[in-house]
């Protein structure tokens, strides 16, 4: 029991960073309260209660599919981004057709964020599948400090393709737990303080043409997660002692 309330209790911090990471007003503790007791933050907007929930539930779908050792697919993909925007996409109208964000549609408009242009949408279905197949190719044969290179991967590409119209920054940290997920790892959680880090290191890794400068980062992630765990755990076991 305390095994499985932990690993919920690590999903529902992730959740929370994840969703800090895009903008979400919700605190930690607004987080567990609303997944554990689905009791909602006063004054806070309803449409982040839908994010972090949504979100959540994309997480256990994630961690059945690990259980059954899914292989990604493109479909796979878009079930992930469609439970992550169940309740907060929409149909989105361009002179290139209509998609809609609730349904994992892929993207049919061009996108620009901060000076970058993201490939264009036409290109997506190949560079979705090209990635696919190098994941799938990999996915059985890693083994060790290769896994969170990995997940490290999957991430950087994925969030580069920027296949959906939404949420791909939240969809791709699922995807990088996933392959954690997969091999029984422990899961990664990219601390919301250090998103500015976060988004320097895939920018340099992209001007470098270098993927270790991404993967390090990871790893640098990882180790603070397991030390702030370990601070934790040391506090709890050094006793509790009344004060008046």
């Amino acid at each position: 029991m305390d095994s499985i309330d932990y690993e919920k209790f690590c999903m529902i911090s992730i959740v929370y960073n994840s969703s800090k990471i895009e903008g979400c007003s919700l605190t930690e503790t607004d987080t567990k309260v609303l997944l554990e007791n689905n009791i909602t933050a006063q004054g806070k907007p309803l449409t982040d209660h839908l994010m972090v929930k949504d979100h959540f539930n994309a997480f256990v779908k994630i961690k059945q599919d690990a259980i059954n050792k899914r292989k990604l697919s493109i479909e796979f993909i878009q079930e992930i981004n469609a439970l992550v925007m169940k309740s907060t996409g929409a149909m989105t109208s361009t002179i290139s057709g209509d998609f809609d964000t609730s349904k994992g549609d892929l993207r049919l408009a061009q996108v620009y964020v901060d000076k970058k242009y993201f490939p264009d949408f036409k290109k997506i279905p190949n560079l979705l599948g090209d990635l696919v197949k190098n994941i799938n190719d990999r996915i059985d044969k890693v083994k060790g400090d290769d896994i969170i290179k990995l997940s490290a991967d999957i991430h950087y590409n994925f969030v580069n393709i920027h296949p959906f119209g939404d949420v791909n920054g939240r969809t791709t940290r699922l995807l990088m737990n996933y392959i954690q997920l997969y091999h029984h790892e422990p899961l990664i959680k990219i601390f919301t303080e250090d998103r500015a880090e976060y988004i320097d290191s895939l920018n340099e890794t992209e001007e470098k043409e270098d993927l270790n400068i991404f993967r390090d980062f990871i790893c640098r992630q990882q180790i603070k997660f397991y030390e702030s765990e370990l601070d934790k755990f040391q506090k709890s076991k050094s006793g509790f002692s009344l004060l008046f």
